[in-house]
């Protein structure tokens, strides 16, 4: 019992120091989604780009509108449970606490995770489910803990439309590799690990098919028009086709959550999300299924990858929202308490004065890491073992998955890349966390 009390005050702490950047900022911080989730939270309906998971989340967690700082706490608390088991994972039951805290600490200062858990977005969610599937694979978890890894798993996955495609690619590429990554000895059960996460990302479906099916088609173009596909295809077809968007696509944007979302895009001019679905699914059809496209939606694919592994600056679309801007009234009307703080943020009074040098120290800090991690992987084979391999592997492949998915089917911008990134220095200091408890239990024993 005592123990763990002592644990549960460890996790309290360092969830406090995963939210330093709101207490920065005076407020929890917002994008403009942050709008839609209250809507769907609040009135219950399901938003025709994204589940409603994330929505109930924050209803739940706010107290059903008491405060938004109560939601990024939450958040913060889940993900300073799983880093505190990742750092247990690599030390042991009785020495892991410090370390941990100094670890999250770390994070919290010189990696945008402070910046990522503080916002109001379901983007910690992505690195949460993969700390989740890490913990589960490395089989060192047993009974309730495990259980409740799954579950964090299941909600982490489903509070995204872009996550079913993400983990289900990440899990096949984990167990087309599991010659390299898992022992050998290991297989059956962990054979069953990947399978069980795989049906639980299937089911996370459910919470948000209506949403994939009016939105995919949308979100797809959107990407064909940044990356230059769409309008070599319409150039190509518009002499023989009747489609609407063949009037502008001499004038597409050249982003695509300009095409998305700006109201003055084409895409509003020709129907929106209902009207331009079969004409949207038609052209996407035919840019996968000819070898001219097919060749250009590879290129450009592996092009966005690069260029989303490269964007991580916080920041990213947090302006100020006051005025007439819908989520200054949202927040009004469901979280009245929070209004004065709120509209004196920082991010509102446009005082973030100090994100052009956290995005340099963060690039710094993520340099070094990546030579570091090189460094003591040739130095220290022996000492670092299966569990941190397995862990520094798997963080590798989601965060280049997560770029794939977002620059492919999306677009490659900072917020995106920021929600995963961070996992690259937790990865350093998770072996050298390794490696000091290594030297220590060594010098205990006297080997």
């Amino acid at each position: 019992m005592r123990k763990a009390l002592k644990f549960g005050i460890f996790v309290f702490l360092g969830a406090i120091c995963l939210i330093i950047d709101a207490f920065y900022n005076g407020f929890p911080i917002v994008y403009s989604d942050t709008s839609t989730y209250i809507a769907s939270g609040f009135e219950l309906e399901t938003p025709f780009d994204r589940p409603i998971t994330y929505g109930l989340f924050l209803r739940i967690f706010s107290i059903n509108g008491l405060s938004l700082w109560s939601v990024i706490f939450f958040q913060a608390l889940i993900l300073s449970y799983v880093i505190f088991l990742l750092v247990r994972l690599v030390t042991d039951e009785n020495s892991f606490l410090k370390p941990g805290l100094l670890v999250i600490i770390f994070l919290s200062v010189f990696t945008g995770v402070s910046w990522t858990v503080s916002q109001i977005m379901p983007d910690i969610f992505t690195s949460v489910a993969f700390l989740c599937a890490t913990l589960i694979l490395s089989d060192t978890t047993k009974g309730s803990t495990l259980f409740l890894l799954y579950v964090l798993f299941f909600i982490s996955v489903a509070m995204h439309i872009s996550h079913v495609l993400l983990f289900t690619l990440v899990l096949i590429v984990t167990f087309g590799l599991r010659d390299f990554i898992l022992p050998k000895g290991t297989y059956p059960k962990r054979n069953l690990q990947i399978a069980i996460m795989l049906l639980l990302t299937v089911a996370s479906f459910i919470t948000m098919g209506s949403a994939v099916s009016k939105s995919k088609h949308v979100f797809f173009m959107g990407a064909m028009v940044e990356h230059g596909i769409a309008k070599r295809y319409l150039d190509d077809y518009c002499p023989s086709k009747q489609y609407k968007l063949c009037a502008y696509k001499d004038s597409l944007p050249d982003r695509a959550y300009k095409f998305v979302w700006d109201k003055a895009s084409p895409f509003y001019k020709i129907g929106g999300w209902k009207e331009t679905k079969s004409e949207f699914n038609e052209i996407i059809f035919g840019t996968l299924t000819q070898p001219k496209y097919i060749g250009m939606q590879i290129f450009e694919s592996i092009k966005a990858t690069g260029q989303q592994l490269t964007r991580f600056a916080i920041g990213d679309g947090n302006g100020s929202f006051l005025g007439g801007t819908l989520l200054n009234e949202r927040i009004s009307k469901y979280f009245f308490r929070d209004a004065p703080a709120y509209a004196s943020s920082r991010q509102n009074l446009s005082q973030l004065n100090c994100l052009t040098f956290c995005n340099s120290l963060f690039s710094i800090v993520l340099g070094l890491s990546l030579i570091c991690l090189v460094f003591l992987f040739s130095k220290f084979t022996s000492t670092l073992n299966a569990p941190i391999r397995i862990t520094v592997i798997i963080f590798f492949i989601g965060t280049v998955c997560n770029a794939w998915d977002c620059g492919t089917f999306a677009n490659a911008i900072d917020r995106l890349g920021c929600k995963m990134i961070w996992l690259t220095p937790f990865a350093l200091a998770l072996c050298l966390c390794k490696i000091r408890h290594y030297r220590e239990t060594n010098e205990g024993t006297g080997s």
